[in-house]
């Protein structure tokens, strides 16, 4: 029996070789696929709808159903990029009527009182 050695690091040779990981085709589009956003710190250039998924605007859970959706094939990607720069923009749009600090801030619970339905009300400014 004659065993053929290898020069290659075992750690690289586990992982698959010199090839880097692949990138799933879905993902490559939406790192590509850029759009305008006037929200915030995006305004005047065009980001990429992954950045945009991935900013403080965007709620993990809205991230995750998103790119769950369009995996499947149940959004298109004109669907994906309406919704992201929606969800962005009006995120943006409260954070700086709430002032500093995170995406929503602007609200708090209020004690209840006699005849309350114990709903939090937003904090204007």
């Amino acid at each position: 029996v004659t065993v053929k050695g290898s020069n290659q690091d075992p750690v690289r040779a586990a992982e698959g070789g010199d090839d880097p990981p692949k990138e799933e085709p879905w993902e490559t589009t939406l790192k590509t696929t850029r759009v305008d956003v006037e929200a915030a710190e995006f305004r005047g250039r065009k980001v990429s709808l992954w950045e945009l998924l991935h900013c403080r605007y965007m709620a993990e859970e809205s991230r995750e159903e998103l790119l769950e959706l369009y995996r499947e094939g149940q959004l298109s990607l004109q669907q994906v990029r309406a919704a992201v720069s929606t969800i962005v923009s009006r995120a943006a749009a409260a954070a700086a009527r709430a002032g500093p600090g995170e995406p929503g801030s602007g609200h708090r619970a209020e004690p209840a009182g006699p005849g309350s339905d114990h709903r939090a009300e937003p904090v204007t400014p």
